[in-house]
């Protein structure tokens, strides 16, 4: 009798987690949407932005909401400079990185690791997902002394109060993948799901094509990379 109740005890905690769990399609985790057409997706307010059409998921831009007037309470200001990117966005990015001067005469390799220093490649991208935001700058520099420290020193303490986190920390401790990005901040909540997601169904076969993919597997880019995050 204990084993049959137990066996229907796992069978609805099973069903429950299934219900309450969401089912991301290979689109969503690969950026192969537009996300002014889901459902799951809204435009950033010019409050939080001076970009324009730029889009995150809903429960994103609820929580950041209430992180922002926090944050203005505290006489910190935070703006949104980039939010969800999808592939063909990406790729435009990585493209026009791939035909600098700089590179000619680089072996493929070498240009897609000087790329990937700070630029996923397409498919690979925390922004094809609508949980990531780079906020304010994009250079480390700018948060290491005044109203730049100021903020960081805010995001460090406040900003896991509302589920957003540092995923590109110092690689001090032996993290994998890009340098560190003291102004990309995902939110772990929807984040840590779409990427165990990723992980089972993207492979590198998935990816769609762009300037240097090959190089997808001899660099082991989804572990080293995808996976090359601090969630604490």
């Amino acid at each position: 009798m204990k084993s049959l109740l137990t066996i229907l005890f796992f069978c609805s905690l099973n069903m429950l987690l299934n219900e309450t769990t969401p089912n991301y399609s290979k689109d969503e985790l690969l950026g192969t949407f537009d996300p002014a057409q889901h459902v799951d997706f809204k435009p950033v307010p010019s409050e939080f932005t001076q970009k324009t059409n730029i889009y995150l998921r809903i429960e994103v831009l609820q929580q950041f909401d209430q992180m922002f007037q926090s944050a203005k309470r505290d006489g910190i200001e935070l703006e949104i400079v980039s939010a969800t990117r999808n592939y063909n966005y990406q790729k435009g990015i990585w493209e026009r990185k791939w035909k600098r001067s700089k590179y000619m005469g680089w072996q493929n390799m070498d240009k897609v690791l000087d790329i990937m220093k700070y630029s996923s490649m397409p498919g690979t991208s925390r922004h094809h997902w609508g949980t990531d935001i780079d906020l304010n700058h994009l250079n480390n520099d700018y948060f290491e002394t005044g109203k730049g420290q100021e903020l960081y020193n805010w995001l460090v303490e406040c900003a896991p109060n509302y589920g957003f986190h540092q995923v590109y920390t110092s690689k001090e401790q032996g993290r994998t993948g890009y340098q560190e990005e003291k102004w990309h901040w995902s939110y772990l909540p929807l984040s840590e799901e779409m990427l165990t997601q990723y992980n089972e169904k993207i492979r590198s076969s998935d990816l769609p094509s762009f300037s240097g993919v090959e190089q997808v597997d001899s660099l082991n880019i989804f572990q080293r990379y995808v996976n090359g995050i601090e969630t604490n």
